[in-house]
């Protein structure tokens, strides 16, 4: 009796172990899947393309800036956020102030926060809504809590729910997603580098979370 304890507890063990070796691949395998390049894609090397902001862009800055900044980003990715808390701020503050950077926002989906910042832009509300979401994504279970998002920031949540519900922006949010993997494509980034966030500076392609010194080091090139 004793000896078949000792047996069934080895084959516990020997599974236990299994199922942490499979996890491990598939974490890992995950992670190079679906996560950007965010260290050492600064070195990588991809093609320029052409670029064009439309009048259904969102974007902040002067319109006849030297230099644009087109970003492709998701709410619900921590690079992106991390992006928007530390190095966007500097870039509004020592580049788009003084009219040498006009920025654009593409989110990529889910669709619904397309439309939702894209409403919330109509109220000239996009970045405190826009904020909001990065900062409250993790409490956003269905499309109804994006009413009450826009209240908390500050939005007029009737006229948000009113324009959210007409879908009027909706062709939008799907053609920033085809335009970006478009745009990718383009530049020959591989498929297992296309992911959020990736920029696009008067057409560079700038890969992932990047430190503020390589945006300084991109767009002081193309100011000269």
């Amino acid at each position: 009796m004793e000896g078949q304890k000792k047996k069934s507890n080895h084959y516990v063990v020997v599974v236990v172990i299994l199922i942490l070796i499979i996890f491990a691949f598939a974490y890992n395998q995950w992670g190079k899947r679906f996560l950007p390049e965010f260290k050492g894609s600064s070195g990588d090397k991809f093609s320029k393309i052409n670029y064009k902001v439309t009048e259904g862009d969102i974007q902040i800055g002067n319109k006849d800036a030297e230099v644009t900044i087109i970003e492709y980003y998701s709410y619900a990715c921590d690079f992106c956020r991390s992006f928007h808390e530390d190095v966007y701020p500097l870039i509004i503050e020592d580049y788009v102030t003084k009219g040498k950077v006009r920025f654009v926002f593409r989110p990529f989906p889910p669709y619904e926060l397309g439309q939702a910042v894209s409403c919330a832009n109509e109220q000239d509300k996009f970045l405190e809504y826009h904020t909001y979401l990065f900062d409250n994504i993790e409490n956003l279970e269905k499309a109804e809590d994006l009413g009450a998002f826009a209240r908390e920031a500050g939005l007029d949540e009737g006229k948000f729910s009113e324009c959210y519900n007409s879908e009027k922006y909706k062709k939008n949010t799907e053609d920033w997603y085809s335009q970006g993997m478009s745009d990718m494509a383009k530049a020959e980034i591989p498929q297992d580098k296309r992911g959020t966030p990736v920029f696009f500076i008067n057409g560079e392609p700038l890969l992932g979370t990047q430190p503020y010194i390589k945006f300084i080091e991109i767009i002081e090139n193309k100011l000269k």
